[in-house]
């Protein structure tokens, strides 16, 4: 036997009933917002791309400082303050007893150290030690000797030149007089210059220009204009002195050391 089951039918002011965006609207609620779909949730917007790039390039940069040494970067340990030269491997290494120029303040004269030698890509590093007063210099040796890494360091006054360190005059076939010959380019060459004391000196000079137009010894009384051709100075009994070479702007761009 079959049962009849009867169809319910709502007639209460409390029935659903279809709102006009197809929601159901019930006791004065309002309808639910649709969240985003999936796709919405996966979407990647511009903006996150240029702050997620510019993150990235902030921290490669801050990497690349701490592991890396370009030529002009300056780490200080202690005492020991050293210098990256340039990007050349080093195969070399030598070290300088440093004279100070500006009083005992070896932290302000490592500043003054390094500018003498920073423009020789031949060198690679250079470590200041304040407390010792050494400069221990790292370079190829297939472009620069330890001779000439001294004579940068002689020629800025910051190591004591000696008569090793200079071209020697070489005496004339009678042996009455001594002759040196310097070029006159950018820089006077050689810089440094040696001669013996009691036998007349003559030292020929190259044409000169710009801060080199003229040349100054004061302590042996000689001015001379190099602009016309260059000029040949004589010292005719030289005694025993370190005589610096003034050039037209003041400043000393070679020594003559006699001995």
């Amino acid at each position: 036997m079959r049962t009849r089951v009867a169809r319910r039918t709502y007639t209460s002011a409390c029935a659903p009933v279809m709102g006009s965006e197809g929601t159901f609207v019930a006791f004065g609620i309002d309808p639910p917002v649709p969240g985003p779909s999936e796709g919405e949730h996966m979407r990647v917007k511009p903006t996150h791309l240029i702050w997620g790039v510019g993150a990235l390039m902030v921290v490669a940069i801050l990497v690349y400082q701490a592991t890396s040494n370009p030529p002009g970067k300056r780490v200080q340990d202690g005492d020991l303050i050293t210098q990256t030269i340039s990007t050349v491997e080093p195969n070399a290494t030598a070290t300088f007893d440093i004279t100070l120029q500006e009083g005992g303040d070896a932290a302000h004269e490592a500043d003054h150290v390094f500018k003498s030698i920073d423009n020789m890509a031949a060198l690679a590093s250079a470590t200041f030690n304040t407390k010792t007063l050494t400069l221990e210099v790292r370079y190829d040796s297939s472009q620069i000797s330890e001779a000439g890494v001294r004579q940068l360091l002689v020629t800025a006054g910051y190591v004591r030149v000696s008569l090793a360190d200079t071209v020697l005059a070489t005496l004339t076939a009678d042996g009455t007089s001594q002759e040196l010959s310097v070029e006159t380019g950018d820089v006077l060459y050689p810089a440094l210059l040696g001669a013996k004391a009691g036998i007349p000196l003559r030292i020929a000079f190259g044409p000169g220009s710009g801060h080199l137009a003229s040349i100054r010894i004061v302590e042996l009384g000689i001015e001379q204009d190099l602009s016309q051709g260059g000029a040949t100075v004589v010292v005719e009994n030289p005694q025993p002195g370190t005589y610096e070479i003034i050039c037209a702007d003041g400043y000393a761009d070679g020594r003559l050391i006699i001995e």
